[in-house]
């Protein structure tokens, strides 16, 4: 068996433990799953677009943020366009994954306002 058979075997497994976990809480929680799911989706995805690929660094490590932002400005203005160009398309899927996760919520809460009418 290849190593690439492995790891679609591993990804596929995984997929499906997430899967049924997933249906196991929303078993249980009713309307109620959903909606935590979704605010899950939306912390996750908000984090990703505050986060992003922004240089990182504290007060212990100033020589790493100034290696990171010398790297950045010694990049061609065809490099800087296409870095920008893939952050525009990360912060758009981010955008996506926060409005679906918002949109479960309010699926997940309004369902079980109507289900304890």
């Amino acid at each position: 068996m290849s190593a690439r058979t492995v790891l679609i075997t591993i990804g596929v497994s995984a997929w499906l433990l997430a899967s049924a976990v997933v249906f196991l809480f929303v078993t249980y929680t009713t309307f109620f799953g959903i909606a935590v799911i979704g605010l899950a989706i939306c912390w996750i995805a908000t984090q990703f677009e505050l986060d992003g690929n922004a240089p990182v660094g504290n007060g212990l490590n100033p020589g790493f943020l100034a290696a990171q932002m010398e790297a950045k400005r010694g990049l061609s203005k065809e490099q800087r366009l296409s870095v920008q160009h893939e952050q525009s398309l990360a912060n758009q899927s981010a955008r996506f994954f926060r409005l679906f996760g918002l949109g479960l919520v309010v699926i997940g809460l309004c369902g079980g306002l109507y289900y304890q009418l």
